[in-house]
């Protein structure tokens, strides 16, 4: 396998010479100093820094070490949020693969985190080929489908990897904890947000929806999975909206016990509601159960917006 394991150590346990192997058959020019690897592509840079926790905030999982991922935008693009950041990033996280548009004051890039926690033995068949593509073609998923927006280019299209087989396996694992259902190239499930909530079909309010979908290919990616948690709060604006989804955006890069951050908070679906999304390209489909976690990740992130959006005074 292409991502095979190296007996080898690095930052905080990460081995970061890993990722610079994968790297090296691209266009990519990637080095490695201290706990940074660089991987520049033509006209942006990306940074990939291995960084402590900032807390150890469970006894029982304690974090071995978080890994951010940060492209610094190019000039004439970072220009386009000057002055409107929250309605301008808003607006291209709706094409969020595998990273998103964070920022504050006119400084705004695209963010992706992993934490790694000391028990966990995923390096090697998730971790790694998620850190890889992530900077292969994360930060091209933002940049290339606002560059198609601009320019009307058309969209890419193709098939997905991910079959009904993918979605079945996904519900044989959600289905032990929550509402789900399959059919086709779709997969649906609620989360309970508060106790004795488990479907919006019985009058329950308080649940988030998701949804893995294999049927809507990435305007510049091609075919692969889209994921999207949809939350049920609304805001009373587009506005506040836009701003909360950047201000949740930003709380995600904390080196926290969080899920992986690998996609993008914006506007909905439901009606002035936030949502997550996030894209796995095809080549992820070889990263051994990357949509069961995926889903996994969504159920962890649903619980923790619900507590991020009560402290911005934002109620379901």
């Amino acid at each position: 396998m292409l991502w095979r394991r190296r007996d080898e150590t690095g930052p905080l346990g990460v081995p970061l010479g890993d990722l610079l192997r994968m790297l090296q058959p691209t266009s990519i020019k990637a080095s490695l100093e201290g706990n940074t690897v660089t991987a520049r592509h033509e006209h942006y840079s990306i940074r990939i820094e291995v960084v402590p926790p900032e807390a150890q905030e469970s006894a029982d999982e304690p974090i071995r070490a978080v890994v951010r991922m940060i492209t610094e935008l190019p000039k004439p693009v970072s220009s386009l949020f000057q002055n409107h950041e929250a309605e301008a990033t808003a607006a291209y996280n709706a094409f969020a693969a595998l990273g998103a548009l964070c920022g504050d004051r006119g400084n705004v890039y695209i963010g992706s985190r992993l934490t790694i926690y000391e028990a966990d033995d995923s390096w090697s068949n998730l971790h790694l080929p998620l850190l890889a593509f992530t900077t292969i073609c994360g930060s091209e998923a933002i940049l290339g489908a606002l560059r198609r927006t601009m320019t009307n280019e058309g969209h890419r299209g193709g098939p997905s990897k991910w079959t009904a087989r993918d979605f079945t396996q996904v519900e044989r694992h959600l289905s032990r904890v929550c509402v789900c259902t399959t059919g086709g190239l779709g997969f649906t499930a609620e989360f309970g947000l508060s106790e004795g909530a488990v479907s919006a079909a019985a009058g329950h309010r308080k649940t988030a929806l998701f949804q893995l979908m294999a049927d809507q290919p990435h305007p510049e990616l091609g075919g692969g999975l889209f994921c999207l948690l949809q939350m049920p709060h609304q805001l009373r604006d587009e506005h506040r909206l836009n701003q909360v989804c950047l201000q949740l955006n930003n709380m995600e890069m904390a080196a926290h016990d969080l899920p992986p951050h690998f996609g993008a908070w914006s506007p909905g679906k439901l009606g002035n509601n936030p949502a997550y999304v996030s894209f796995l390209p095809n080549p992820l489909h070889a990263a051994s159960g990357i949509a069961v976690n995926s889903a996994f990740w969504a159920m962890n992130r649903a619980q923790w917006a619900n507590a991020m959006l009560a402290s911005l005074g934002v109620k379901s």
